[in-house]
C-alpha cells in the first residue's frame, strides 16, 4: 500500500535534485554537492528551506491520506455450493443495514446471490474475507492463488427505475467458470 506513494516521494525527489543539477556549471575544484559554486549562501538557505517545507508537507499528506484510505473489511457469507455473479446493491430504502462483528462488516448473501442493504458503499482498502455458509457451519474461500473462488469484483452505479443504485459485484466460481461468464471481445 505505501509503494505508490514511496515511488511519487522518489520521483520529487529526482525531480528537485535534477532541476537543481542542470543549472551547474563546468566542474571546478571548489564546489557544493548541489550548488553551483556562483549561488551566494542566502540563494542556498531559501532553498534548502523551500526544499525541506516541500518534502515535510509530502510526508505529513502521504500519512494522513494513508489513513483515510482504509475502510472495515467485509465478511462475505456466501450459500454452500453457490456458483455465479453476487450483487450487493447499498442505499436500498426500508432494506436492513449491514451488520458489524468483530470490525467486520457481515454480508450473508441470500440464495439469489443479490443483497440489499440501506448502508452506504464503503471505499478504501481492506483485506475482505469469503465464507461458504450452511447448516453445518461456515468454510473459507479462497481469493487468490490456483484454488481462488472469488473473481472480478467491481464497483459500480446504475440507474433504473428506483433511481441510482450503488452496487458491488463479484464471481463465485473457479477461474474457467468465471472465464466462461465474462464475454471475449
Amino acid at each position: 500500500m505505501i509503494l505508490p506513494y514511496a515511488a511519487v516521494a522518489l520521483l520529487v525527489v529526482a525531480t528537485l535534485y535534477s532541476s537543481v543539477v542542470s543549472f551547474r556549471q563546468a566542474p571546478a575544484a571548489k564546489r557544493t554537492w548541489i550548488f553551483p559554486e556562483t549561488t551566494n549562501r542566502s540563494a542556498r538557505i531559501v532553498i534548502s528551506v523551500l526544499t525541506l517545507a516541500l518534502l515535510t508537507s509530502l510526508a505529513l499528506w502521504l500519512s494522513v491520506s494513508a489513513r483515510n484510505s482504509t475502510r472495515p473489511a467485509s465478511r462475505f457469507l456466501i450459500p454452500e455450493g453457490y456458483t455465479g455473479w453476487i450483487r450487493i446493491e447499498f442505499e436500498v430504502q426500508g432494506a436492513p443495514t449491514l451488520a458489524m462483528e468483530g470490525g467486520e462488516y457481515i454480508l450473508k448473501i441470500p440464495s439469489d446471490g443479490v443483497l440489499r442493504t440501506s448502508s452506504a458503499e464503503q471505499y478504501g482498502w481492506a483485506r475482505d474475507h469469503y465464507y461458504y455458509y450452511s447448516a453445518q457451519g461456515m468454510r473459507p474461500l479462497s481469493d487468490s492463488g490456483s484454488d481462488a473462488l472469488i473473481w472480478g469484483k467491481i464497483n459500480g452505479e446504475g440507474s433504473g427505475a428506483s433511481g441510482k443504485r450503488k452496487y458491488e459485484e463479484l464471481f463465485v466460481g473457479s477461474a474457467q467458470q468465471f472465464k466462461n461468464q465474462v464475454p471475449v471481445k
